[in-house]
């Protein structure tokens, strides 16, 4: 995109478009993890792939610069996959396609996630060992695998393989902003059982699905006042009484770390009810648009005849999936008191599916995030108890911590030096409520001194999602500053 490449960090953008093309959703990032492996040996750079799929290339010093602490940069190699229901677009083939807005100062995709975060992050890494300009002591970057679903990569990372004593981590996503911490996260994990039986011949089926909404990152925006489609389209189903009804199937969501953006459920009916639906549905309608009519765009709820399904839930399993799904807290519990407008503890209800074989079972997917680890095994536990008291089987899976600020930060004091002598302001220190990998990396490398930040990215893991083409140009100077500067 000839526009980019007219920028100041021109040389990040020509990595981050290549990354592009390259399909790398979570869990699927071989061919763009090939490719890297291919580069770096077309450019004599030592890269290795370790047993967990990171991949940890290294770059001597500048001349004059080899006693300088060595560094290491960091970033994933995943992005989170997700499109507009109107969306044709195969994430494990297509490109991503890249569109400037209309006034040219944001870039987005076409109707996907756009993958800035972390894609942004691990262009300007490969950048900088690219460029033998660019003044540094020894650079190490640690790209990692699956951070978007489960931090495979963090968690996988063997001990004493990396020789770097500062690690700068370029996962954030507010430019002026420099983070010294993190919240930990935990999955909670479900399966609520169900019985079936025949329905009605007679009867008639109708499929409620909620769709149109923003979504988002389950972190960094679930204090947006955002709807999640699973929770409202519970909340729909429990105020369907013009209509005696069973539910057959209850689907919503993709991801444990995004805001769900769609759900659907079948239903079953009589048919001399299907006009008191119709109208029912209509007032919900209006009354979600009214209710979230300062952080959404027009909700989609709608109401369609669909096919005779070959089983529904019996009456006692439709009333425990109901009472089980809007029994369920969800969204922010606590702020941070150290911070202003960070959220401290939260959890974010992901992923609904339904299976019939061998078992007949709703899995669902909880992710519970919190600065404090008290609080968070706290949360988990009762969102634990809640389910448990409708027979389901709860797992507590995936738990990593948080990132404890150090308020003795080396790399931090050099990072805001120099961001003060760049743009003229200090930059704002701040803990984001985000499972950044640097939690993980410090129960390995406890001598790290660390650090995040990173450009302008909105509305991450949604296909909203867009990156401040400004703000890459300051990310960039601010990176390139702080490399030569280190002691």
């Amino acid at each position: 995109m000839q526009e980019l490449q007219s920028t100041k960090a021109a040389p990040v953008w020509a990595f981050f478009e290549k990354i592009c093309e390259i399909p790398h959703p979570s869990k699927h990032e071989q061919a763009l993890s090939n490719w890297i492996i291919n580069w770096a040996a077309s450019k004599n750079i030592s890269c290795i792939q370790d047993k967990i799929g990171n991949l940890i290339l290294k770059k001597p010093a500048s001349v004059g610069f080899e006693n300088k602490t060595p560094v290491i940069l960091q970033c994933h190699l995943d992005m989170v996959p997700q499109k507009n229901a109107d969306k044709e677009h195969d994430f494990l083939v297509d490109p991503i396609n890249l569109v400037l807005d209309d006034d040219g100062e944001w870039l987005r995709a076409d109707g996907t996630t756009l993958g800035a975060d972390n894609g942004v992050g691990m262009a300007s890494c490969l950048a900088i060992l690219d460029d033998d300009n660019i003044e540094h002591g020894p650079i190490e970057v640690l790209i990692t695998t699956d951070e978007e679903t489960g931090m495979t990569g963090a968690f996988g990372l063997e001990p004493d393989v990396l020789e770097g004593k500062i690690l700068i981590n370029t996962d954030s996503e507010q430019e002026g902003e420099l983070y010294v911490g993190c919240a930990g996260g935990i999955n909670v994990n479900v399966l609520l059982p169900y019985e079936k039986m025949e329905p009605d011949i007679e009867d008639r089926a109708y499929e409620i699905s909620i769709s149109g909404l923003r979504g988002g990152h389950s972190g960094v925006d679930i204090d947006l006042g955002r709807a999640n489609a699973i929770e409202e389209l519970a909340t729909v189903l429990s105020n369907l009484d013009a209509a005696p009804f069973l539910i057959s199937s209850f689907t919503g969501g993709s991801l444990r770390n995004a805001i769900p953006r769609e759900a659907s459920a079948v239903i079953v009916c009589a048919e001399q009810y299907k006009n008191s639906l119709e109208m029912v549905i209509s007032t919900l309608q209006v009354n979600l648009n009214r209710k979230y009519k300062d952080s959404e765009n027009i909700i989609s709820l709608s109401i369609k005849p669909c096919a005779l399904p070959s089983s529904v839930l019996t009456h006692s399993s439709h009333e425990n999936l109901l009472a089980a799904l809007l029994g369920c807290s969800n969204g922010v519990y606590a702020m941070d008191d150290n911070f202003s407008d960070v959220v401290e503890t939260s959890s974010n209800f992901g992923v609904i599916k339904q299976q019939s074989d061998p078992i007949s079972q709703f899995s669902m997917q909880i992710l519970v995030r919190s600065q404090v680890e008290k609080d968070k095994q706290e949360r988990a536990t009762l969102i634990a108890e809640h389910f448990e008291k409708f027979n389901a089987r709860v797992a507590k899976e995936g738990n990593y911590p948080g990132w404890t600020p150090n308020k003795n930060s080396a790399i931090y004091q050099t990072m805001e030096t120099q961001y003060k002598t760049l743009f003229n302001t200090k930059p704002k220190a701040m803990v984001i409520h985000a499972g950044l990998e640097c939690g993980l990396f410090s129960d390995k490398y406890p001598h790290w001194d660390m650090i995040s930040f990173g450009p302008t990215i909105n509305f991450p893991h949604s296909p909203d999602e867009k990156v401040e083409i400004a703000s890459v140009d300051k990310y960039w100077a601010l990176l390139k500053a702080t490399l030569k500067a280190i002691d």
